[in-house]
């Protein structure tokens, strides 16, 4: 699993306060430095850093502020990992309930549906049973039977229906009146009673076609907030990217005003920088020579106290030179190697010796 890289964007101050009278550099308190700090980071309108004695923190060396920093990280990563899996876990919960609704939803429609067919089907089963015993009724009043026996009673009696038809006409008549305003009126009855359930059929479309639409314009709604929501987030990620690549800008060309004024001012310092440029340019030179180890180291010491200071200010002196003179990829990486070399001590004994060999 490799470490995503995250730059330590500082800067640091490098001034040149030796007396070159007296050869010795002037000394500030502690009070002294953080009143420059403070007035540095007014000038430059940044966000000054609380002070050591409102923290109380003790200073650390380089791999204790490493480890620090690596265990504050590993914190808040592991604490934006929980939030991230509680996000999640909330928005999974939400997406459940909501499938839960639309299949509650569905089952609601479906069960309509399956009503509306059932009363549809029973209404029409007696509607036909009523027209049938209608016309059953009917039929065997005028002497048309649908069964064998019937038939045979008919032909029977055809005489017989013939003389009451005769002798009673109006009876028949009043029978046959009654009998048709009967089927009329079970015939209107039965219209009204499916122009009813069309109706209620209507009405049950009505309300599955409101509910369908309520659930998409949720839908809808939810996917516009968070649409705009990782909108929000990219913008002030990117507004966040621009300060801080601004900052880094600002930052490289006070650093390259002060390196400037250093190179014209300070002999030491404008030897290191050529020494650094002739390495960095010379393809077969693979490490300073002891007198250019001796004016790195002197630069290095004048503006640091510490190793990783020493280091920082190695790098510095490495980009400024590369800023005068451009190096290639490798001679980039190798002259950055060898001024680090420089800073943790490897050229030590070669500049003591060169220290050695000029006293004497």
């Amino acid at each position: 699993m490799y470490s995503t890289w995250k730059p330590n964007l500082h800067a640091h101050i490098v001034w040149d306060w030796m007396n070159h009278d007296t050869g010795k550099s002037c000394k500030l308190g502690e009070k002294a430095m953080s009143e420059m700090q403070t007035v540095l980071a007014e000038c430059l309108e940044m966000e000054r850093g609380t002070s050591k004695e409102v923290t109380g923190k003790e200073h650390l060396e380089r791999m204790d502020f490493i480890l620090a920093k690596q265990k504050q990280e590993t914190k808040q990563a592991k604490a934006e990992k929980e939030e991230a899996l509680a996000a999640k876990e909330e928005a999974e919960t939400e997406r459940r309930l909501i499938e839960g609704e639309n299949k509650a939803k569905k089952e609601y429609r479906q069960s309509l549906d399956t009503e509306i067919a059932d009363k549809e089907r029973q209404l029409k089963d007696e509607r036909k049973a009523k027209m049938d015993s209608i016309l059953d009724s009917v039929s065997s009043l005028v002497g048309v039977g649908k069964s064998a026996a019937v038939e045979k009673e008919n032909a029977k009696l055809k005489a017989e229906n013939e003389r009451i038809r005769k002798a009673f006409p109006d009876a028949v008549k009043n029978n046959v009146a009654e009998l048709t305003q009967a089927l009329t009126a079970e015939k209107r009855k039965a219209e009204a009673e499916r122009d009813k359930a069309l109706v209620q059929s209507r009405s049950l479309a009505i309300e599955r076609d409101k509910a369908v639409r309520q659930l998409q314009e949720q839908q809808a709604d939810e996917k516009q907030y968070i649409r705009q929501a990782v909108n929000q987030a990219t913008a002030e990620k990117d507004k966040t990217i621009r300060l801080l690549q601004n900052m880094l800008k600002a930052s490289r060309y006070i650093l390259s005003l002060f390196a400037d004024m250093l190179c014209k001012a300070s002999e030491v310092f404008r030897r290191a920088i050529d020494a650094i440029i002739h390495f960095g340019t010379e393809q077969h030179k693979s490490f300073f020579a002891p007198s250019e180890a001796v004016d790195i180291k002197s630069v290095m010491q004048e503006y640091g106290e510490t190793a990783e200071q020493q280091n920082t200010i190695g790098a510095w002196l490495c980009d400024y030179a590369e800023s005068r003179q451009p190096f290639d990829e490798i001679k980039h990486r190798h002259t950055l190697k060898e001024v680090g070399d420089v800073a943790e001590g490897k050229y030590d004994w070669k500049i003591e010796r060169e220290q050695h060999g000029i006293s004497l």
